[in-house]
């Protein structure tokens, strides 16, 4: 188990994420938690694509696994991530 710090919060470590809207100037990824929900921009950030993309993406079956809460899109920082390990792997 990590050390917390109450001004951080704590993390799985080797999970990075998408720059949070707003977090223009700084091109580091940022730590996330696994169960952690992402929206369309998150996970557009995170792989370097557009909206468009994503939603193109949904319509044919690809692309990481992303499910509705009410109506809005969401996904688990963990399956986009572990969706872009399985694209590496089998390459």
């Amino acid at each position: 188990m990590m050390a917390t710090n109450s001004n951080v919060p704590a993390v799985e470590p080797g999970f990075f994420g998408p720059r949070r809207r707003g977090d223009r100037a700084s091109r580091a990824p940022r730590l996330v938690e696994a169960q952690e929900l992402w929206d369309i921009d998150d996970v557009a950030s995170y792989l370097g694509v557009t909206k468009q993309t994503i939603y193109s993406w949904r319509t044919t079956g690809y692309g990481p696994a992303g499910f509705r809460v009410g109506k809005h899109l969401r996904w688990r920082a963990a399956t986009v991530i572990t969706w872009t390990v399985r694209l590496e792997e089998n390459q």
